[in-house]
């Protein structure tokens, strides 16, 4: 008994298909595939191209060399790729960020709720020294 996937519409072209895993219909995932092996095929030819070269030259999107990328499938081929970090622009082979931009992030939020646990306890500090019962019904 063969088990059919769920039925959706591609987010490539809209189409109708039973989903198998790969988020696209056939015909989409065989335009896929064909893309892959010519950016696969002018790394090949060009080992030292960058992302931007390659979809240039390819004409593939620059978020399907970035999935080949991390997916290894050029280091596979003896070939180191790398797509720049999207704050600094440093060579990164996963993620979005590099490690030092990565890390400086962790800093900030470290430093921001250090901050606002420190304020916190100034507020409790403060309400905590407040006389209590003398506001505006005093005993005369």
């Amino acid at each position: 008994m063969i088990m059919a996937g769920k039925i959706k519409n591609c987010q490539y072209c809209g189409k109708l298909y039973a989903e198998i895993g790969r988020g696209m219909c056939p015909d989409c995932l065989a335009k896929e595939d064909k893309k892959i092996e010519e950016v696969v095929t002018f790394v090949r030819a060009n080992p030292g191209a960058k992302v931007p070269e390659i979809v240039k030259e390819t004409g593939a999107h620059e978020t399907l060399i970035k999935r080949l990328i991390r997916e290894g499938r050029f280091e596979q081929m003896g070939v180191k790729m790398t797509y720049p970090c999207e704050k600094c622009g440093a060579p990164i082979i996963t993620g979005k960020l590099c490690q030092n931009c990565s890390d400086a992030i962790k800093q900030e939020l470290q430093a921001t709720q250090e901050k606002a646990m420190k304020a916190k306890s100034i507020m409790k500090e403060k309400a905590a020294a407040k006389p209590r019962g003398q506001g505006m019904h005093s005993k005369f």
